[in-house]
């Protein structure tokens, strides 16, 4: 069954941002709750979905940041551990939908309303595209939602499906998603691009480098080529090839 997500109304959103800003991460755990006057849900698509569902899941992403020092600040590692674990928790386990997930008021309802706390602990100054769903591609939540989304690897035969949300990194992967209306829209292609970025052996100090000039040659190909219709070992044959001119211009190997 398809559950609609509770959303929240922007002014309420902002309000409460705004709020939020004079309180520490042991305050927000005190504020958060399942519910909200200013909440709705899509007028269609299925049904609401039970509150103790949203309990579940913020147990589940609290018992996350606990593992990694909440409340206390987490560092570099801890964060990206988090992150990691929470992309595959929101993807397989919270039921949302990609006709759901591309709505920053549920977002919005989910870091603000029922995970005030942990939004506040992974990004303290609680910017507004973090927490009020409005570039969903740096959202606290949303962002891990679509990379798990993206990654997933259903068809790959493995036994971890969400084994590749640890090749790339978060600003790595930012440039990928940042073009979703020609790349990082595509889990086929997103995938097979992580399949092949493993494969090389890119100079740490070199890989945002190349990874952009990467991306900027597959932008000129997605003119000419159809990579959704590609076979898997085509289009990762084709992509290492795209990839190896980036490494020869920017690394010259």
């Amino acid at each position: 069954m398809v559950y609609l997500y509770p959303r929240l109304l922007p002014a309420a959103a902002s309000g409460l941002r705004e709020e939020y800003l004079r309180h520490s991460v042991e305050c927000l755990r005190e504020r958060s709750t399942l519910s909200h006057p200013a909440m709705f849900y899509a007028a269609t698509g299925g049904a609401r979905l039970p509150e103790r569902r949203l309990g579940s899941l913020r147990e589940s992403v609290l018992s996350c940041a606990t593992e990694r020092g909440y409340p206390a600040k987490p560092g570099r590692k801890q964060a990206a551990g988090f992150d990691i674990e929470v992309a595959t928790i929101l993807h397989r386990d919270s039921g949302i939908v990609p006709a759901e997930a591309v709505a920053g008021d549920l977002w919005a309802f989910l870091s603000l309303v029922v995970l005030p706390d942990v939004s506040a602990w992974r990004f303290t100054d609680l910017h507004r595209d973090r927490v009020l769903g409005t570039d969903i591609t740096r959202h606290v939540f949303g962002r891990l939602w679509w990379r798990a989304h993206l990654l997933c690897d259903e068809d790959g035969g493995r036994e971890d499906l969400y084994a590749s949300l640890s090749v790339l990194n978060e600003s790595a992967f930012d440039q990928i998603y940042a073009r979703r209306t020609s790349i990082g829209g595509s889990p086929h292609l997103v995938r097979a691009i992580v399949r092949v970025w493993q494969t090389l052996d890119v100079p740490p100090h070199a890989e945002r480098k190349v990874l952009r000039d990467f991306l900027m040659r597959v932008l000129r190909l997605n003119a000419f080529i159809s990579f959704d219709t590609l076979p898997a070992d085509i289009l990762d044959e084709e992509l290492e090839g795209v990839f190896r001119e980036s490494l020869s211009v920017v690394v010259g190997v």
